[in-house]
């Protein structure tokens, strides 16, 4: 996600170390009774909060994506405070207030990158250590 070149500018030092404890992305779509698209990050045990799974949905026609529900992220106690000074006293939008604020400027340009770019090319924006190698089976190996 941070290497998203659209997306690294909303991503701050904090946002890309908790972001370095995802382990996982999908997208589901769902088409009846309304076009629903449902972006689920997941996460290994982390010092910022609880939840294994966050997800954020949007409510998709022909011209957007707007934001309809998300995963309350369940904050650690020594990192709450913290999470809501970024919240609502930083003027900048972050990743994280990506999924706690619905009216952030943009909201639908992420989930839409997130969804249509992101899932569907994930090596293109994988990065993978010095030294590694991606062999014609698309395993890594050389660690």
């Amino acid at each position: 996600i941070a290497n998203y070149p659209q997306m690294s500018a909303l991503i701050t030092d904090q946002d890309e170390d908790m972001l370095s404890y995802m382990i996982n992305l999908e997208v589901k779509e769902t088409k009846h009774p309304v076009h629903v698209c449902k972006i689920m990050l997941f996460f290994r045990s982390n010092p910022y909060f609880q939840n294994k799974v966050v997800t954020k949905e949007y409510l998709v026609n022909l011209t957007e994506y707007r934001p309809s529900h998300s995963t309350p992220i369940q904050w650690y106690q020594r990192y709450e405070r913290e999470a809501y000074r970024r919240r609502h006293r930083n003027s900048s939008p972050n990743f994280f207030n990506w999924f706690c604020d619905h009216s952030l400027a943009g909201s639908n340009r992420i989930a839409e990158i997130i969804s249509k770019d992101l899932w569907c090319n994930p090596l293109q924006y994988y990065t993978r250590e010095e030294g590694t190698k991606i062999s014609g089976d698309s395993q890594i190996s050389g660690r």
